[in-house]
């Protein structure tokens, strides 16, 4: 039979359970990427169907309001969380968010 030092074993179980432990996905202090978000800079701004000018407009937002997009862009739209789009040039990233510079 194999015999192990009581002070060997115990250290090897207790590297095991660190080891477990950050591997498991338990919060260890650090923080989720931050969302994609931006503030609107014109007075309105039209939320369109598809990525072009002429694309059906499908609602609007307005000065000052944060919304959740996607890193997504395509000419001079971006895709929102919702699916729809929104001109670039009026959508400034909110500091500490996953798009800001």
């Amino acid at each position: 039979m194999f015999l192990i030092p009581r002070p060997l074993l115990l250290a090897g179980a207790g590297l095991v359970a660190i080891v477990y432990a950050a591997g498991s996905g338990q919060d260890s202090g650090a923080t989720k990427p931050a969302d994609c978000t931006f503030e609107v800079s014109a007075d309105v701004l039209n939320v369109r169907s598809d990525p072009e000018e002429g694309a059906t407009r499908v609602g609007h937002l307005t000065a000052g309001e944060q919304v959740e997009a996607t890193p997504n862009v395509i000419g001079r739209f971006r895709e929102l969380r919702s699916g729809n789009w929104a001109a670039t040039e009026f959508l400034t990233p909110v500091p500490g968010s996953a798009c800001a510079p």
